[in-house]
């Protein structure tokens, strides 16, 4: 007896959506072929109300809002600053690294804490003592910032579902938004200068305390509350004895990240003032003093490296002599080394002695002055090839030819087929934003460099990062430099560069390569490692070559992985737009930079909705084509 052939339920073609595509953009640009690149009158002109308001603020100054409000803030700030840069200036130099010493040495790792401490004295022996100090100073206030409110909000998160659900978006896109665009709207509350970037970095640095704090606590055992129970322990008891000394290695992990993020943004910050070594740094762009400010960089990376460090040690556990009861050798050399710094202090020596410092700023200047003189030809050539052929014509498509409609039709059609219509409906809607508040041109110029970098930076990336996923000699030669590039701040990347490209679009995007490439690398490498070994063997017993076990097994497997450092590396290109904005990479990043330098609130907080919204649509899209490039797991029969 025949069986009858199930006949399958009428579904469109795949290429329909493409061909519906297709049409409406060939309507709409014909329909819109007159039109300007996006309706100059339909600009909401959103800075207007915003300079206003921020004239009124600076002649109204008696006004109860600052009197009772801002000001008492910004003066309990301010005092908190001034007070610990004070402080630290009075210490004798001698005392930081003595610190650090014993900090770590209790943890058994002798060598670590000698490093760590030779380290810490760097910036003293490049003359930078003092500008550290300052930089060290804005970090320990922000930081403590973030760990009194970060923790409370972290615990209420833990302890209530509603709470957790309901600051998720917010902590997601408050780790979206790139670090610069922080600082624009505190400039209209606080001015400039310390007490602005202090907040501006809380508010950035924050999410990781409070992230790590709600899971931490959350992945308390179940069994181990319940036995407290029993044992009649209040609600408070079981928080405060149970939940929170077991959270703790978590909650030390995110405070450690809230340093290194902190880091991150107090160099930015030089640009409204802050001072400090973002403003040794800043000074050498202006210059263009590679070598100053590499030295300014490697004072940076050394704080983040000597501050990583001794945080870890609150966070490992496994140590030798971290449990150990009793102040021990390294409990009693904290106590002479605070001692004698008192002393020290008292009688006046503090500063760093003179005859140990140096400099290097110099040999590298001339280095790179002999690499821009030697390869002039080939950076002259890469620099007018990307410009002219790449980036002009690109840009020239997308504002002109290409009509505005025809554009978001094409982005929302992206979405859609990435995560449906809500992502259609927000990015759609996003774009609309970006002309109403007159950030169209300026958006599509960042854009194109955007894409630029990225797809240079993955071209990079994702090679390497399969080569050191197959390679574990590759991965490890390929760890110190990926380490280097994770911790040098944004700023360090763009000065040689300009010397090498001199000012313009290309600087930035070489910069940008050089910070993103980095989490690609690893990202890549991380997903080919995790294909397991089985679904590998059993490929290559089915007669599979390695290459394609490589195209056909390892990295659609890794691709899930792969997507994210996609994610990853967009986002690190975006945090450079402004950075590139100062060396004349035009865009939203030239005027965010003219907003910061010239107090232009009202067109820095236009700017800062146009970076937000384009960083979260990217995001989205990227997020979205990761969970999309996941293997569906087999039904179970």
């Amino acid at each position: 007896m025949a069986t009858a052939t199930a006949r399958a339920p009428f579904a469109p073609r795949a290429w329909l959506p493409w061909l519906a595509l297709l049409v409406a953009v060939i309507v709409v640009q014909l329909a819109f072929a007159a039109t300007e690149a996006f309706p100059e009158s339909w600009n909401i002109g959103l800075h207007d109300p915003i300079d206003a308001f921020n004239s009124w603020a600076r002649t109204n100054q008696g006004h109860p809002l600052f009197t009772s409000f801002l000001d008492p803030i910004s003066a309990a700030i301010g005092w908190g600053l001034r007070g610990v840069v004070d402080v630290l200036l009075w210490l004798p130099w001698f005392v930081l690294p003595g610190l650090v010493f014993f900090v770590i040495a209790r943890t058994g790792h002798l060598w670590v804490a000698a490093l760590a401490a030779l380290g810490m004295t760097y910036p003293g022996m490049v003359g930078m003592w003092d500008t550290s100090m300052e930089t060290l100073a804005l970090m320990a206030v922000a930081v403590i910032a973030c760990v009194v409110i970060g923790i409370p909000i972290g615990i209420w998160a833990a302890l209530s579902p509603r709470v957790e659900q309901a600051i998720r978006p917010i902590l997601d896109a408050m780790q979206v938004v790139p670090a610069p665009v922080y600082l624009i709207p505190m400039i209209l509350f606080f001015g400039t200068r310390l007490v602005p970037a202090a907040v501006a970095t809380v508010i950035y640095a924050i999410p990781p305390v409070i992230r790590m704090t709600t899971l931490g606590i959350g992945q308390v055992p179940g069994e181990t509350v319940e036995a407290a129970q029993i044992f009649g322990s209040t609600r408070r008891q079981i928080l405060t004895k149970v939940q929170l000394p077991l959270a703790g290695p978590s909650i030390m992990a995110g405070i450690n990240q809230t340093i290194m993020m902190a880091l991150g943004i107090v160099v930015i910050a030089s640009l409204i003032g802050a001072g400090g070594l973002g403003q040794d740094v800043l000074e050498s762009l202006q210059v263009r003093s590679p070598g100053r400010g590499l030295m300014a960089g490697l004072a940076i990376v050394v704080l983040a490296m000597v501050l990583d460090r001794v945080g870890r040690t609150f966070i490992d556990r496994s140590s030798p002599g971290v449990e150990r009861a009793g102040l021990g050798w390294w409990g009693w050399g904290l106590l002479a080394v605070l001692s004698a710094g008192i002393v020290a202090g008292f009688l006046g020596v503090a500063g760093f002695p003179e005859g140990w410092q140096f400099s290097f700023a110099a040999p590298v200047d001339t280095a790179v002055i002999w690499v821009r003189d030697t390869f002039y030809p080939f950076t002259t050539a890469f620099n007018d090839f990307l410009v002219a052929s790449v980036l002009i014509p690109v840009q020239s498509f997308l504002e002109t030819t290409m009509v505005w409609p025809a554009l978001l039709i094409l982005v929302a059609w992206l979405a859609w087929q990435a995560r449906g219509w809500g992502l259609a409906v927000f990015s759609a809607a996003g774009l609309l934003v970006i002309g109403l508040v007159g950030m169209w041109a300026f958006s599509i110029d960042t854009l194109v460099q955007t894409m630029a970098a990225v797809i240079l930076s993955l071209a990079i990336a994702i090679p390497l990062g399969v080569w050191a996923g197959l390679n574990r000699r590759v991965e490890q030669a390929l760890a110190p430099l990926l380490d280097a590039l994770q911790t040098i701040p944004s700023f360090v990347y763009i000065i040689p560069v300009v010397m090498l490209f001199t000012v313009g679009r290309v600087p930035g995007i070489i910069a940008s390569v050089l910070y993103a490439i980095a989490p690609g690398i690893r990202l890549t490498a991380l997903g080919i490692k995790n294909v397991s070994t089985e679904t590998v063997e059993a490929s290559e017993a089915f007669g599979a070559t390695e290459r394609q076990t490589l195209w056909k097994v390892r990295i659609p497997l890794a691709a899930p992985t792969i997507m994210a450092g996609v994610n990853q590396v967009i986002m690190m290109v975006l945090a450079m737009v402004i950075i590139a904005g100062m060396v004349g990479g035009g865009g939203l990043g030239f005027e965010a930079v003219r907003a910061l330098t010239r107090s232009e609130v009202g067109l820095g907080i236009e700017v800062g909705i146009a970076i937000v919204i384009m960083a979260m649509i990217l995001d989205r899209l990227t997020e979205a084509a990761a969970d999309r490039s996941r293997p569906v797991a087999p039904e179970s029969a």
